[in-house]
Formats: C-alpha cells, sequence, structure tokens
C-alpha cells in the first residue's frame, strides 16, 4: 500500500470511527478531508467515474469498514464508563471544524451569503435540532429471527444509514438510538464473535441492500445539487454541522453529573481542542492532495 492510499486508509477509518459515535457525523470528516464531493461523484456515476477511481475507492472503503469494526468492539466500555466526556470531546472536534466548512460553503465567490444560503444553513440546523425531541425507544426488532417487517425495517434502516453518510452532520447513531436500534446493530457483530455474526447474518443481508440502494440513489441527489447550487448545498452542509454540535452539547449537559464526570468532561474538552488543531492542520493538506489527484477531473 503506497503513501497516499495509507493517507487514504487511516482517513476512511476515522469516518468509519466517527460514523457510529452518537452524536458524531462520518459525512463530516468526509468533508474537512476534501473527499467528500470525489466520494458521491464517484457513486452517482458509477460506470464513468467510480470505476476509474477505484484507487482511492477501496482504501477508503476498506479504511471505512476497518473503523466500523473497531468502534463495534470497543464503543460498549467508552460509552458505559465515559460517554459524557466523549460527548463533549466530539462537540469540540466538530466545532474546531466550523472555519473549514464555512470556507467551502464560500468557496472563491466574494461577499456575503444570499438569502437562500442563510434558509439552506437554518433548515440545516433545524434538522439536527430535531433530534433532541426525538425520544430513545426500544424498537424489539430481532435479529434472530426475522419475519417480514422486521426485513423491511431493516432494509429502511441500512438506507438511513447511508444518509447519515451522503449527508454530513447527520450522526446514523444519533438517528438509531432515537428509533431504538442502536445497541441492537451494534450488538450485531457481537465483539467480533463469529458465532454470534452467523447467527445474525440473516439480519446483514437487508441491512446491506438498503445501505447501498440508498447510499447510490442519495449520492445522485447530492451530486445533483452539488453541481447545480453547490453553494446552498454546504451552507446547508454548514447548518446541520452547527446544529450536531447544539445536540450533542446539549444531550452531553443533560448527562453532566457528579465531580468526577465534570473533571473527565474539562478533559475532553481539552483534548478535544486539541485534537481539532492538528485535524484541521492535517486535513487541509491531505485534502488539497486530494484534489489535485482526482480522477483525470478536478472538480471530482
Amino acid at each position: 500500500m503506497g503513501g497516499k492510499s495509507l493517507k487514504d486508509f487511516l482517513v476512511g477509518a476515522l469516518v468509519g470511527i466517527m460514523s457510529m459515535m452518537p452524536g458524531a457525523s462520518g459525512g463530516t470528516i468526509a468533508v474537512i478531508f476534501g473527499i467528500y464531493e470525489r466520494l458521491i461523484a464517484d457513486l452517482a456515476d458509477i460506470r464513468h467515474k467510480l470505476l476509474k477511481d477505484l484507487r482511492f475507492i477501496i482504501p477508503v472503503g476498506l479504511g471505512i469498514v476497518v473503523g466500523l469494526l473497531v468502534c463495534a468492539v470497543g464503543i460498549d466500555a467508552l460509552l458505559q464508563n465515559w460517554e459524557v466526556p466523549m460527548m463533549f470531546f466530539f462537540a469540540v472536534l466538530i466545532l474546531c471544524q466550523i472555519p473549514d466548512i464555512a470556507e467551502m460553503a464560500n468557496g472563491e465567490e466574494d461577499g456575503r451569503p444570499t438569502t437562500w444560503n442563510i434558509v439552506a444553513c437554518i433548515v440545516g440546523i433545524a434538522v439536527m435540532v430535531a433530534f433532541l425531541f426525538v425520544g430513545s425507544n426500544d424498537s424489539g426488532i430481532s435479529l434472530v429471527e426475522l419475519d417480514a417487517v422486521d426485513m423491511v425495517l431493516l432494509f429502511v434502516v441500512g438506507v438511513v444509514i447511508a444518509l447519515s453518510k451522503v449527508v454530513p452532520g447527520l450522526s446514523g447513531a444519533a438517528i438509531l438510538l432515537a428509533i431504538g436500534l442502536y445497541t441492537p446493530l451494534m450488538n450485531l457483530v457481537g465483539g467480533l464473535d463469529m458465532s454470534v455474526i452467523m447467527e445474525r447474518a440473516v439480519a446483514i443481508v437487508p441491512l446491506a441492500v438498503g445501505f447501498v440502494v440508498g447510499a447510490i440513489g442519495l449520492a445522485k441527489i447530492v451530486d445533483y445539487f452539488m453541481r447545480h447550487n453547490r453553494r446552498s448545498t454546504y451552507y446547508c452542509i454548514l447548518g446541520m454541522t452547527i446544529g450536531s454540535i447544539i445536540t450533542v452539547t446539549v444531550q452531553a449537559f443533560q448527562g453532566l453529573d457528579g465531580t468526577t464526570m465534570i473533571v473527565g468532561s474539562v478533559v475532553g474538552i481539552v483534548i478535544g481542542l486539541a485534537f481539532g488543531y492538528l485535524l484541521r492542520k492535517v486535513s487541509v493538506k491531505y485534502a488539497r492532495e486530494t484534489i489535485e489527484t482526482g480522477p483525470g477531473n478536478p472538480e471530482c
């Protein structure tokens, strides 16, 4: 694996890890590192773009899968013991990236944002804040003995997960928590216990189909808006990113209780600031390399 492929793999792993953290968004990381538009363009045109960009797609895709698996193995302990500090960490981490996303939203255009840009941003914020008012319920779904309704529900969940990957700022984990499916799906891999995985393998099929259908279909929609109204699309992404910070911060404060948790949260904020600063430095250079090495099209 060459140097660039290794970087693509590591960025993909970061996207995968952030995708499964409640309140965090893998899509936002994709935007920050400059791979978002290229991924969307590839998925929207599989024949002419994706197949010609496999040297980029394969390491990123493998990284995402590894990131998801790493998260599935370690997430239970982290959430049980340090959920609130982690939420503060992610809120600050995302906050540090706001200037870069705002710069992407404005692009090379000068002047203040238009009315439609502002509306798009407000809509993005509203969508994310709305999740604060959606309660977390037990879905009651079985991952072993599935009936037709369960299969359809898992297909829809696959589409929802794809949506959270295609739309930056939207946390797939937060959506799954809201509909009561986060814990069952995290338990799907059973700590990488192959016997558990095989027992629940039937649940993976509708999930995977829903994810593929959702990713390809939604990518075409986002790609259309990127090509025809890029600035407003990025302002909507900016709004969803701001909204995700609001939701994560509110949820973190709601769970803040006890001196130990307060100290841990302060540590999480400090680490988030430091990591966010380093992430900005790395992401700017990587994004420039990714755009320059696009498959024959610098706008990919």
